[in-house]
């Protein structure tokens, strides 16, 4: 069940907070890429390393199939249906993401700036649980400011902490980071669904549960 899990999660080229800086992607062979824009300034581009681990307590995290994952969400049509949860190791890396080498070359201080703007906290190995589901979703940074024309995604990734390092990971957080204040980012959405998806609410509006809660900054 984990590798159809893993499938799901590799499958996307990029989960997205938002389409135009802030996303994460991870590749079939354990690496992955956390991308960090805002206001044209590049926070965070750097290659990760994931893993899926079993859960150490097997008994309080129930197989995709079981009734704890499925029966609240199969007969609510206006609810995300849970797909299954993953345990991941993942480690944040100091090493470039390949797709970011020409920005680089063009932006050598900027290359520089970001690698040293976290602490080495910020690169141990962490845990975490994540969520699939499917449905009908916007982009996180756009919640509780949607328009009928704002594209849809039929697939969501729900972290229980963010995958972006925590305040006191930061050197210096004061600035960009207490503005974006991305470590409360613990939703991302993929795979682009169709036109028709425009014409119903987003499962992941400001009403939401506490795990789909996302507060916009």
């Amino acid at each position: 069940m984990n590798e159809a899990l893993c499938s799901i999660l590799s499958g996307e080229e990029d989960w997205h907070f938002d389409e135009e800086g802030r996303s994460i992607r991870f590749n079939k062979d354990g690496t992955g890429e956390l991308e960090c824009r805002c206001n044209l300034n590049y926070w965070i581009l750097a290659e990760l390393e994931w893993k899926s681990v079993k859960p150490q307590d097997t008994e309080s995290s129930p197989t995709l199939g079981s009734s704890d994952q499925t029966t609240t969400v199969k007969n609510d049509s206006s609810q995300p249906e849970l797909l299954g949860k993953l345990d991941l190791e993942m480690t944040l890396t100091r090493r470039l993401a390949g797709r970011a080498r020409r920005w680089a070359e063009l932006h050598p201080e900027n290359e520089k700036y970001m690698n040293q703007s976290l602490t080495d906290d910020a690169y141990w190995t962490k845990s975490y649980t994540v969520r699939i589901e499917r449905g009908n979703f916007i982009q996180p940074c756009y919640i509780g400011h949607q328009s009928s024309d704002t594209q849809r995604y039929s697939v969501r990734l729900l972290f229980d902490k963010s995958p972006y390092p925590p305040r006191p990971e930061w050197k210096n957080p004061q600035g960009g980071p207490d503005e974006g204040q991305f470590w409360d980012h613990v939703e991302f959405v993929g795979r682009a669904a169709p036109d028709s998806a425009r014409r119903q609410r987003p499962m992941n509006g400001p009403t939401a549960s506490s795990w789909n809660n996302c507060v916009v900054s």
